[in-house]
């Protein structure tokens, strides 16, 4: 069967049952008919394009694992300690945290997006413009442009060492087809693997059509995310700039627990892009439900926030918002167990919406780069003290940078933990990562599990090498299937 006629066969199916889209280019040999022949219109195009959104952030039945495994690895997210039978994901949620597991599901995702979206532009050259409404046309080229960005910037920062520029371990970036023939290839380097990123963004803004719902791309997703790419990259003086211009195009919510209640609802103001994972998309509920609960039913959430994390959000106003409680049920349909869960996993209609891009994360990278660049304490401090006041949160400004420091940690943890790898992120660049001894003490403080293995070592005598694998696992290794099938393509140090 060649490629044309599985292409055909994919659209027929996604049109009436709405399936995602196959990748219909591995493993293919290249005398084959190129798919891209079948995408010959604009209602191809769209479907096409609507397939590419499919594959954010993992797979359907394994998407709590791109959810919450930064969550995990950060410790603000554990299994929990009432929970003696039955298993959410057994291996990884007891791995995750000691740093010991690596789940490629969202390697093989990021890489689906890419490929697909070079053979959907390629497909657009032969289309008549013409034929679609407008400027569609270029929208669909701005849209795709944000979808290869957002998704090189994810590989990046999790298998790459996107605070050096200067670091031979980027990314391997492709911008063809991949086929047999050009599978072997090497990584680029980081600054290599960033202006690609931002060559993408700059088409993205030039072309994404404006905002009208979260789940599509849009030109105000594009400049949020080219803001958060200044900022992991460590450019804070360009990333202040790039906040300060999309800023005034986005809206916040007057209520925390609204961003969550209206997150799938038009009536969503804060969320820039996000995509939502309905009851019918996820073919392993049970797995979904046994890990956050069921807002429903109330039944199971075997995972839950940490100790050391509920005691950091203390009796801040966000709580209620942040935590739920779920019972979970025996056999016989009797409350075993009342276990706290985390209530933004959970919404009325039983979906799980999966948060990129949101309106607070811009007014804390604001504080931080501020920090970072040596600008006062009152003014790096406001974008926190906006937050916290519509919170309804305690406003108390640092006497200190050393409070000011502390307090962006803490506003980071309470607003933006559980969504999407925020904490591990939130812990790297605290612990300093530019520096040749990262201090990881406000990990260890968070992460139980790690801490009380990293203890163990240190009675045995091997704590700083202990740190050491600590410093190395700050990103994944590169999957074992890619590290086979391109043998160009390096290991990250210390695996």
């Amino acid at each position: 069967m060649t490629q044309r006629i599985i292409l055909y066969f994919t659209l027929f199916l996604f049109l009436f049952s709405s399936c995602q889209l196959v990748d219909v280019l591995d493993k293919y040999p290249e005398n084959q008919a190129d798919a891209d022949q079948a995408i010959t219109s604009p209602n191809a195009a769209e479907l096409t394009l609507r397939g590419i959104y499919f594959y954010l952030p993992g797979g359907k039945s394994s998407v709590i694992y791109p959810t919450v495994s930064g969550s995990f690895k950060a410790g603000t997210m554990l299994r929990q300690d009432l929970v003696t039978v039955g298993n959410a994901v057994y291996y990884s949620e007891r791995m995750l945290p000691v740093l010991s597991y690596s789940d490629g599901t969202e390697w093989d995702s990021d890489y689906e997006i890419i490929k697909n979206s070079i053979l959907l532009e390629q497909a657009l050259t032969k289309i008549d413009k013409s034929s679609f409404e407008g400027n569609r046309a270029d929208e669909i080229i701005g849209e795709i442009a944000f979808l290869r960005a957002l998704a090189n910037f994810r590989l990046l920062v999790r298998y790459g060492e996107f605070w050096d520029e200067n670091s031979e371990y980027g990314i391997t970036l492709r911008t063809e087809v991949h086929t047999v023939a050009n599978s072997p290839k090497a990584r680029s380097s980081v600054k290599e693997t960033y202006e690609h990123i931002m060559s993408n963004l700059e088409t993205a803004i030039a072309h994404a059509p404006h905002f009208s719902s979260a789940s599509a791309a849009s030109k105000e997703a594009a400049l949020a995310l080219k803001a958060k790419v200044l900022f992991y990259a460590g450019r804070y003086d360009e990333a202040l700039t790039a906040i300060e211009k999309v800023l005034p195009l986005v809206k916040f919510e007057n209520n925390y627990a609204d961003i969550f209640i209206k997150a799938t609802t038009p009536d969503n103001k804060e969320i820039l892009f996000q995509r939502v994972f309905g009851k019918e998309e996820i073919p392993s509920l049970y797995m979904r439900e046994s890990a956050f609960g069921n807002s429903v039913n109330k039944n199971e959430g075997y995972w839950g926030p940490t100790k050391s994390y509920i005691d950091l959000v203390g009796d801040d106003p966000r709580a209620e918002a942040i935590f739920a409680n779920v019972d979970s049920l025996d056999s016989r349909g009797k409350v075993g167990y009342n276990l706290t869960t985390v209530k933004k996993t959970l919404n009325s209609d039983n979906t799980m919406p999966v948060f990129f891009l949101r309106s607070d994360e811009l007014q804390l990278m604001k504080a931080e780069a501020l920090m970072r660049t040596n600008a006062s304490i009152a003014a790096a401090y406001e974008p926190i003290r906006m937050l916290r006041t519509r919170a309804g949160a305690p406003v108390v400004v640092p006497a200190t940078r050393a409070e000011l420091e502390d307090a962006i940690f803490n506003e980071w943890l309470i607003e933006m933990s559980f969504e999407n790898w925020h904490e591990w992120f939130l812990m790297l660049r605290f612990a300093g990562l530019k520096e040749a001894n990262p201090d990881f003490s406000r990990l260890l403080a968070m992460n139980r599990m790690l801490r009380e293995a990293y203890e163990k070592e240190v009675k045995a005598g091997k704590g700083e090498e202990y740190l050491e694998r600590i410093k190395s696992r700050r990103i994944d290794a590169i999957p074992t299937s890619e590290i086979n099938s391109n043998l160009e393509s390096k290991q990250n140090p210390g695996y």
